[in-house]
């Protein structure tokens, strides 16, 4: 299919971000035009896949069942020096997705409530012109210039457009994730699926190792480390010595890498008639990496201001600026409370992370016995259990 030469918002990326943007947008009755620059949406999978439940349903709704691989009861911690700690809940506290599915259900519904979606479309070249842009689209070996009202930018780490705009810079090395992972078969299917941490040094220097099952024998196994900390390429051979020292029975038979977000600040990412979600935002929680929860709220929220600019005619930078402002006030207070936790996380080590798992272990077991309170008072008593910790904390009180 032909890209069309004029459409009132154009997407760029067809991830969670952009293809729930395209959704509450075309559901508002915008025309709305979808691109993604591979051949099939969500396909290579760069994501571990893992997530809770309770954003998935509030801001999407029903989800369909083929995007859960597996449900998660609990976790697994492995200290550096073997000791292991594990929580098992009743019943599921998260999931693992199906990302394939998922994000090609994601952007089925948007083209259900209207948005045209083309695949195979590399978008490059914006320019502004009057009180919109032009942004020069390929496919095929042909090229099309178009015209929009609103650009939307959902594009992901790499961020081209955005980065072709000048609105954001090359991102710094001690401001990102360097991870690797391999889908693997072979593992021993467990009754209620846990999902595994993996810390220290040798597992993972400056981040944490995971297994996150995916149903039956199969699950994600991966690791992401902090790039000053190792050489270039350092995932891929870490990820190799996790699989033979944790996982010698497991065959893997897809491998992935790539880089994700883990800003101190925020970014800029509103301008005149443009917006930029997810990824490419810098909106991945800059402690653990993950990124799809807070991709779909920042979505809802860049729909919503969106839908009511357009209403309103005003697109510029001062009539789109809500979006930043009421993201900063929202999830991203969160992320920047999770920003001094990563610093924090980095100034530990493997002594630390014994204490702390031992620590955790201990009050587990009062949990165990019936005597169950918060999360935080949890985190708060293995704090103060580790005088060595409170002190490295103290930046965060």
């Amino acid at each position: 299919m032909r890209p069309p030469t004029e459409v009132e918002v154009l997407i760029v990326g067809a991830g969670p971000g952009g293809s729930m943007t395209a959704l509450r947008l075309a559901e508002a009755g915008r025309e709305v035009l979808l691109v993604e620059k591979r051949p099939e949406i969500g396909n290579p999978v760069r994501c571990a896949e893992a997530l809770e439940t309770e954003v998935l349903h509030r801001v999407i709704g029903e989800l369909d069942p083929s995007w859960i691989a597996s449900p998660v009861y609990g976790a697994r911690g492995l200290a550096p020096d073997g000791r292991e700690v594990r929580y098992i809940a009743d019943e599921p506290v998260g999931m693992v997705l199906n990302r394939r599915l998922f994000d090609r259900g994601l952007a089925a519904r948007a083209a259900a409530a209207g948005a045209a979606v083309l695949t195979r479309v590399r978008a490059f070249a914006p320019r502004r012109e009057g009180n919109g842009w032009r942004v020069c689209l390929r496919y095929d070996g042909e090229s099309v210039e178009l015209r929009c009202r609103l650009l939307l930018a959902a594009d992901g780490v790499e961020g081209g457009l955005s980065r072709a705009l000048g609105l954001v810079k090359p991102w710094p090395k001690a401001e990102l994730h360097s991870c690797a992972q391999a889908r693997v078969v072979g593992l021993e299917p467990e009754e209620k699926p846990l999902i595994d941490f993996h810390l220290g040094s040798e597992a993972a220097p400056g981040g944490y190792g995971w297994r996150f099952p995916t149903g039956g024998d199969r699950a994600n196994v991966g690791l992401c480390v902090h790039p000053p900390e190792v050489g270039r390429g350092a995932a891929r051979e870490l990820l190799a010595r996790l699989l033979e020292r944790r996982f010698p029975e497991a065959r893997a038979v897809e491998l992935a890498a790539g880089s994700i977000p883990a800003l101190k600040r925020p970014r800029r990412i509103v301008d005149d008639g443009l917006l930029v979600v997810g990824d490419a935002a810098g909106h991945s929680e800059p402690l653990s990496g993950g990124g799809i929860a807070n991709a779909l709220q920042g979505a809802e929220l860049a729909a919503r201001i969106a839908a009511e600019a357009l209403e309103s005619g005003d697109l510029s930078r001062r009539g789109l600026e809500a979006y930043e402002r009421e993201w900063s006030a929202g999830v991203g207070r969160s992320l920047r409370r999770y920003a001094k936790l990563r610093r924090f996380y980095l100034s530990l080590g493997d002594r630390d992370f014994n204490d702390a798992l031992r620590l955790l272990d201990e009050q587990l077991e009062r949990w165990r016995a019936g005597k169950k309170g918060t999360v935080l008072s949890l985190l708060t008593a293995v704090m103060k259990g580790s005088p060595r910790l409170l002190l490295k904390a103290r930046h965060l009180l």
